[in-house]
């Protein structure tokens, strides 16, 4: 019989409640599950069974005094992305969220400002920082304000980003994807499979995971003797078709694309000069697109284990809150997987060859 009403539950109980290892709960509990290939359905039946068994996990006490007011945790994105359906980007994040939350008996609060003529949103209005009334916030979103982010270090305010991020003369706390090592991995395996010459399609403005991305595949190019492309850093409206006639001019069999606007358009090219991909050029997307499909099919892609940077970056602001001079994580970045499957495929008889 479920002990529903137990208060001192163990990682034991939830094994057996939720029909797994102690060690898979272990690594769901953890934020790691990614990171063993846990699928989320396992992991939403082990977190499932630990909010039935009243799990709490083993943690410096938050308050003192007879009654401890749950903490409110603020969520904070700058700019619009909050999901409309389970096949958006972000939906994953913050269901991690809102799972760890709930597992740490917090209360989630989203906080939404004014946008500014960029589509931003500040979260300072003039000396006011609109986070105040939270404990800590999560913060999140591609186009970070690096003045706010400066500006909640210098005041104290206890926040950690979902997402890679550095701030000059600042330690932040973070939760992001080693996107550096996964794109390593992706270059290993091309170039196990023969290619030879890849191209690289990255988008104009360059925050840390795109910086991340690149710098894998440069290495890894390196690594191997070479030659690393002369990357595309652009807008995908300005992405023209000369540009893919170069690459493959110059014996270009695979192209590694950091975004799904930019794919859009590379394979709009693809078809305009009658190409067939993979057979002609192999295609990597170095995000996933949980959104759905590009040209009737799934491409092969970086996979990042979003559901457990949130949920890790709950787990960081807690331990934060609760200790802040303890030693704990502060800068975490999780391995991602990734698949070849659909659009990469060994380069054709033309191809150039030599050893790595």
């Amino acid at each position: 019989m479920p002990k529903s009403s137990n208060r001192g539950s163990r990682q034991a109980d939830i094994a057996r409640e939720a029909g797994v290892s102690q060690s898979t709960v272990s690594m769901v509990l953890n934020g790691a599950a990614d990171l063993g290939r846990i699928s989320p359905e396992t992991q939403r039946r082990v977190l499932s069974a630990a909010r039935r068994l009243r799990y709490a996990p083993t943690s410096p006490p938050r308050a003192t005094g007879p009654a401890r007011t749950p903490l409110l945790l603020g969520v904070h994105t700058f700019e619009p992305i909050f999901p409309t359906s389970a096949r958006d980007y972000y939906f994953e994040f913050l269901q991690g969220i809102e799972e760890q939350a709930a597992l740490e008996a917090c209360n989630l609060v989203l906080f939404t400002a004014a946008q500014d003529e960029d589509g931003l949103r500040h979260i300072y209005q003039g000396p006011v920082n609109r986070l105040r009334q939270a404990s800590g916030s999560l913060l999140l979103g591609h186009h970070a304000l690096r003045d706010d982010l400066a500006r909640l270090t210098a005041d104290g305010y206890p926040f950690v980003y979902i997402g890679h991020r550095e701030v000059p003369e600042e330690e932040i706390c973070y939760v992001g994807g080693d996107y550096r090592a996964a794109t390593g991995r992706i270059v290993d395996d091309l170039v196990a499979m023969g290619h030879r010459r890849l191209g690289y399609l990255g988008e104009a403005i360059r925050y840390e995971p795109q910086a991340d991305r690149w710098d894998g595949f440069s290495a890894a190019l390196e690594r191997f003797g070479l030659q690393v492309p002369t990357p595309a850093f652009t807008r995908p409206d300005e992405l023209t078709a000369q540009w893919l006639d170069a690459a493959l001019a110059a014996g270009t069999t695979a192209i590694l694309v950091e975004s799904v606007s930019l794919l859009r358009v590379l394979a709009a090219m693809t078809s305009l000069r009658g190409l067939a991909v993979p057979r002609d050029l192999s295609v990597v997307l170095l995000v996933d697109d949980p959104g759905g499909e590009i040209g009737g099919g799934r491409w092969a892609s970086l996979n990042i284990p979003r559901n457990a940077m949130g949920r890790r970056a709950v787990r960081m602001l807690t331990a934060l809150l609760a200790d802040p001079a303890g030693e704990h994580e502060r800068q975490v970045l999780l391995s991602c997987t990734h698949t070849l499957e659909g659009t990469t495929a060994p380069p054709g008889p033309s191809a150039p060859t030599g050893a790595p």
